[in-house]
């Protein structure tokens, strides 16, 4: 079953399987059937399966079965708003779960107390009850339930206007799916990811993702998938005023929802095709027709059956904008108050907005502009306070897009560079071919023409030699300004936001540390340019005596911008201070490194570096509290060729280069490194390098926090 992506296959299977088998699988098999027609929306269906799975586990007395049948009806009642009869059964799951504390059915109960808190608008209890069934998958190793997990917390996201974070919980639902090379969810979590993007107004690669979401669901012939999609593309693509486009996408999705009789559905589209016409074509009597159809249909359903409030109030919404519009004020008046009596349960921000919105507008038309003023405030805060929470994002994508703009220039530069070196080693061997020709033909000449061999031998191999350093050097350099000046150009984009929104406070704040990042980014070009025209001739160490305490304080420093802004802390641990006999470049290159990499994978934590000196031993360790690394990581980590660079948690970017570079610089001081990580708890490395010269010690503080 595990193998099957199609529903009607898998629904085949069951069929021609439950002839052959024991009682128990029976049940297993019933439940999974009412498990997949509820993944469909088929609600009669999968209750009268999961009542059969029920009565089979009870037959055998199979306790654990039981809650699992349980559970998801439990479930089902919950998506048809039944809380009540839901609740009662999720005693009886919970009484039964008790006695198998790591059972998988404990995620489908959270999953379930999440949707009803989601009923009650709840967003914060649904999260927590959300991110309980990530732990207890993580835990036990439950990989096939960490999708799910993974896209309801994205969902109770997007409800509570967090859509960077959503983005981050479908991305990670997805990748684990395709990791497990089980693609069956995959529409739904490409859906939502494309929602979460458009709720970001970046509607471009919306429209990507949800035409991926249409692919996937034509493999699994989810038509419940292929209708949501289409309605919140035609949404996508009604924001970028592709009236056309959005018009076919919201009649796919009425062709799709009539067949399935989801009434909900069928309102949406006709609300997203009023829309359509009233905010791009602007025929307004058109968009009126459908405002009323939508509104009108939403209210025959719910005279039936209890429909999802959202649905009811985007059809209200409709009905106030387009009173609105055509000046019936009475009419206009009537829906919003039936909007702030639905948006007041919702607590959603995106309605509340455009509640106080038409709220303005009606009072400016009837001549009390106080009122309409204070509305319009109110508008005006939700709006900046939904666009402040979307600046890290913005900020964070056109860092990325920067990177990668600026690793192509850094690509062709140094591609440039190998091709011109190649051209004069080209050239250096057909010098070396013409004197082996003159040598054969002149004799007597042969002494010099031998001479000149081997002058020319050893010019081609310093050239060779000379090419790679200056390889080496264009890449350490791009690795390391791209650290400085990633924290650089976020304070500019952040900056830029503040002095927009007039923020003196924050705008001298952030020139401040401005300032302090771009002397920081001149003192290390000043050391990088020195220290590669040294190197130049070849990977000469240039030992002197330095202080690691004085060292490792000053290259902290550079990152407590950057710190700062992922919240995290970094600590300085020693007990006496001393002094080594070191490459003071080679030095700065090891330990930005390192403490760069800890901070890019670490947000909201610590990284110490603590270090003493052991029988003259210079031993040093960088420890986090970040990401963590997987076995087969750690098993390349130092390897160049190998390396796969991993994003960071801001979405930073890197080349491998780095720990190739400390690990090079270590064993040239005759030193060891050993790395050990867990993920989600954190890596450590420990250095371990001879002191050749030990002359200061410094009786001091025990631990000297230089955290931001």
């Amino acid at each position: 079953m595990d193998t099957i992506q199609s529903y009607e296959v898998a629904f085949k299977f069951c069929r021609e399987m439950i002839k052959k088998v024991d009682e128990k699988c029976k049940a297993e098999i019933q439940i999974s059937r009412g498990y997949m027609f509820l993944n469909q929306r088929n609600i009669d269906s999968s209750i009268y399966y999961l009542d059969k799975g029920i009565k089979l586990a009870k037959k055998i007395d199979d306790s654990e079965l039981l809650s699992s049948a349980y559970g998801k009806k439990a479930y089902n009642l919950a998506l048809q708003n039944n809380k009540t009869e839901a609740e009662l059964l999720l005693k009886q799951t919970r009484k039964l779960l008790v006695k198998y504390p790591e059972s998988e059915h404990w995620i489908l109960y959270h999953q379930t107390h999440a949707y009803l808190a989601d009923i009650e608008a709840d967003y914060e209890k649904a999260l927590k009850h959300t991110d309980s069934t990530v732990i207890i998958s993580e835990k036990n190793n439950f990989t096939s339930y960490l999708p799910s997990c993974y896209g309801n917390r994205g969902t109770y996201s997007i409800r509570l206007s967090k859509y960077e974070k959503a983005v981050d919980s479908f991305l990670k639902a997805i990748e684990v799916l395709e990791q497990d090379n089980k693609p069956s969810g995959l529409d739904m979590y490409y859906c939502m990811l494309a929602t979460s993007y458009k709720r970001l107004k970046q509607y471009d690669i919306a429209i990507k993702y949800f035409k991926k979401a249409i692919e996937e669901s034509d493999k699994t012939h989810n038509r419940y998938v292929r209708m949501i999609t289409y309605s919140r593309m035609a949404d996508a693509q009604r924001k970028l005023n592709l009236a056309e486009d959005a018009l076919s996408s919201v009649d796919s999705t009425l062709v799709i929802a009539r067949k399935l009789n989801d009434n909900g559905f069928i309102s949406d589209a006709l609300h997203t095709k009023a829309t359509i016409y009233f905010e791009n074509i602007e025929d307004y009597d058109k968009a009126e027709v459908y405002f009323k159809e939508a509104y009108q249909n939403i209210l025959n359903a719910n005279a039936v059956k209890k429909m999802d409030d959202m649905m009811l109030i985007s059809a209200i919404d409709g009905m106030a904008k387009i009173s609105l519009k055509k000046r019936n004020f009475p009419s206009a008046k009537k829906y919003i108050d039936l909007l702030e009596i639905e948006t007041d349960k919702s607590k959603i921000l995106t309605f509340e907005k455009s509640l106080h919105y038409y709220k303005s507008d009606y009072y400016e038309n009837i001549g009390e502009s106080k009122k309409a003023l204070m509305y319009l405030k109110k508008y005006h805060f939700i709006k900046d306070s939904v666009e402040n929470e979307e600046v890290k994002t913005k900020v964070a994508d056109l860092e990325k897009k920067y990177d990668t703009k600026k690793k192509e220039l850094a690509i062709a530069t140094l591609n440039k560079q190998k091709e011109e070196q190649e051209q004069i080693t080209k050239q250096a061997q057909a010098q070396q071919n013409l004197y082996l020709i003159a040598a054969a033909f002149l004799f007597l000449l042969l002494g010099i023409g031998a001479w000149a061999f081997r002058k020319l031998r050893k010019q081609q191999k310093e050239l060779v030699s000379t090419n790679q350093v200056k390889n080496r050097l264009f890449s350490i350099i791009a690795h390391d300004l791209r650290g400085m000046i990633i924290p650089f150009q976020r304070s500019g984009k952040i900056l830029k936001y503040h002095v927009e929104k007039g923020n003196n406070e924050k705008t001298i704040e952030l020139s401040q540390a401005l300032e302090q990042n771009s002397e920081s980014l001149s003192n290390m070009l000043d050391n990088l340019l020195n220290w590669s025209l040294e190197q130049m001739n070849g990977y000469k160490m240039n030992p002197q005596t330095i202080s690691v305490n004085k060292e490792l304080t000053e290259i902290i420093s550079s990152y407590k911008q950057q710190a700062t802004y992922k919240k995290t802390k970094i600590e300085l641990k020693y007990e006496d201070d001393f002094s080594i006999n070191f490459d003071k470049g080679a030095f700065h290159v090891i330990f930005r490194n390192l403490i760069g990499n800890a901070l890019k994978y670490t947000e909201e934590g610590n990284i110490r570096i603590e270090f003493k000196n052991e029988n003259d031993i210079f031993l040093c360790s960088v420890i986090d509290t970040g990401v963590g690394m997987s076995k087969s990581k750690l098993e390349n980590l130092f390897n160049l060729e190998e390396k796969k660079s991993t994003i960071g948690t801001q979405g930073e970017k890197g080349t491998g280069l780095g720990l190739n570079l400390v690990y090079r610089f270590i064993k040239m001081h005759n030193g060891t490194i050993n790395v050990s990580s867990e993920k989600r708890i954190g890596t450590r490395f420990d250095l371990s390098i001879p002191i050749t010269i030990s002359l200061t010690k410094e009786e001091g503080a025990i631990s000297k926090p230089l955290s931001a």
